[in-house]
Formats: C-alpha cells, structure tokens, sequence
C-alpha cells in the first residue's frame, strides 16, 4: 500500500473519531430513585405526603403511577415514560398455588389522606424499627386479592392499603385486625431474611413433624387424618391440631400451601391481636403456641416490642 493511500486512511479514520468525539448523548437520569416525595407548596395533597416523607422516611402516594420522564428510545425518538408502582406480590421463595395478585383497585379521594396519615403515623409507624425497611405505601380506596383479603397487600416496591375511607369509622376489633394486615405486609420479608433460616425451618418442623409420609404443606384439608400421626389420643386431625392457624387464603379447602403463606398467617395474627387475646384463642392448641414463640423471637430480633 503507497504512502498517499495510508494517509488518506488515517484521516478517514481521525474524522471518525472526532465526529464520535463530538455527537455526545446526554442521556437522562434513568437510575433516578422515584420512591421519593419532593416538595410542592402549590398543593396541599403533595404538602402532606412530603411532610410525612420527612418526619418518617416513608413516600405515600394515592396513585400508582407515581411520576413521568422523557426519555429517548433506541430509534432515537423522544417518548414519556411513566413509573408505576409495582403490585405484584414479592417474596423470596417462590410461590406454591396460584401467585398472590391483586385485582379491582378503586383509587383514593384526597380528602381521606389526612385521616391515614394519622393513622399511620399513630398506629403503625411507632412498631417499625429501623432494622425493617418500608419501600412505599399505596393508600386505595378498595382492592380485591386472592390471598390476603382487602386490607393490606405486599407488593414488589410499595404496600397497598384498602379500606382507607373507613378508617374514621372502624371500631376497635376491627382496627386491629387492619393495623395487623398492614404490618404483616411490611414485614414478611424482614422475617423470612436469610438470617432466620434455622428459626424458621424449626417453625414449619412443628406442623411437619405430624405428617411423617408427606409435607405438612398444601394438603386437603378433608384428608388430614389419612396423612397426621403422632397426635394425642382422642385430639381429631385439625390444621389447628398440627400447628397452622388456618387454611390457605387462596383455597380454604387445604392447610397453608407454602411456608411463607404459613408465616404471613401468624403475623396477622400476632399484629391483630394482643398476647392475651392470641392465648385466649389458640392457647389449647400446643403446636401453634409453639410457633407463635418461634415467630415472636424473630421479631424480637428485629427489635419489635410485642
């Protein structure tokens, strides 16, 4: 190759360069972290959210779609992208069954965003430790799911809440029992951290123990006393009797079809009730105070004063 030829490549090649040097993308913040609430004096909704984002680290929000940005795709045409909270249920073992999903959210009017902002910061706020992180909460006026009723559901970045309108007008029973779906939602996976492993596989021992030929898991409930031994005489083969509170919350027809289906039950349980009114209701049942003790260590642990 003559000398001519090489410096005519090697200009080519410079020009390259420098035209790629120039025809810089600034590209836009696509890491931003969205579960935040900034300020917006103009509106007294955000007002409120912000202020309780700053008092307890917590962003609120009343939609799930939760802000906006422009953005270039790869065709280099400008388009809005919209960041939604995720509500599809999140935990880290994978799900047995048909996967917790969460259906017919009728969203919130503001003017019931005072009345659980109180709540919250009142009721709930104060049980959770630092050690138990809180992503978002979604406040709806109704929803429907197929495991865990119409309080409180855990989804993959927020916790959604139903029933807000009628917070005023609950009584206290039924209070209760709404204040524990809701820490329910916001600690199974602080329980079910890799750092109780051995606490928990004792807790699920308890009800496997009794069913020698099997897992004690996602059995029909109609032929328990095929599989269960092991219980005293004359004590009839119950899911009680082996240690779950309850049936599945998506079949009722069969015990707990997952561990961590297990360990959500005993947190509303716990959440919802006092100690008393817990004994009172499962105290003649050996396998699931034992449980609710296993239970009650971890959250000890993780600095919950029951």
């Amino acid at each position: 190759m003559n000398s001519n030829i090489k410096l005519v490549i090697l200009a080519l090649v410079l020009g390259l360069v420098s035209c790629s040097k120039e025809e810089v993308t600034i590209l836009p913040d696509y890491d931003k972290n969205w579960l935040i609430v900034e300020e917006d004096p103009n509106d007294a909704t955000t007002q409120a959210r912000f202020a309780f984002f700053k008092e307890t680290g917590v962003p609120i929000y009343i939609n799930d779609t939760i802000g906006t940005q422009e953005r270039i795709d790869v065709f280099g045409k400008a388009f809005t992208h919209y960041e939604v909270l995720s509500l599809n249920y999140s935990l880290s073992t994978p799900a047995v069954g048909a996967s917790p999903l969460v259906m017919n959210v009728k969203y919130l009017d503001e003017n019931n965003l005072p009345a659980a902002l109180a709540f919250l910061k009142s009721e709930v706020i104060p049980l959770v430790p630092a050690t138990v992180h809180i992503p978002s909460v979604l406040l709806v006026e109704s929803f429907w799911s197929n495991a865990f009723g119409n309080y409180a559901f855990k989804g993959f970045n927020t916790v959604l809440i139903g029933e807000v309108s009628k917070i005023a007008t609950m009584d206290s029973a039924t209070k209760a029992k709404y204040k524990g779906a809701i820490l329910r939602s916001i600690f199974t996976n602080a329980v079910l951290a890799e750092k109780y492993e051995a606490t928990l596989e004792k807790f699920y021992n308890v009800s496997r123990r009794f069913v020698p030929t099997r897992d004690a898991y996602n059995i029909y409930i109609p032929q328990l006393p095929t599989f269960v031994a092991g219980l005293p005489a004359g004590v009839t083969a119950t899911p009680q009797a082996i240690g779950f509170l309850g049936a599945d919350g998506r079949n009722s027809y069969y015990t707990p079809m997952s561990t961590w289906m297990d360990v959500s039950l005993y947190l509303d349980a716990i959440f919802g009730s006092t100690p008393e009114q817990f004994s009172a209701q499962y105290g003649s049942y050996e396998a699931i105070m034992r449980k609710h003790d296993y239970i009650k260590q971890i959250l000890t642990d993780l600095g919950v004063n029951l």
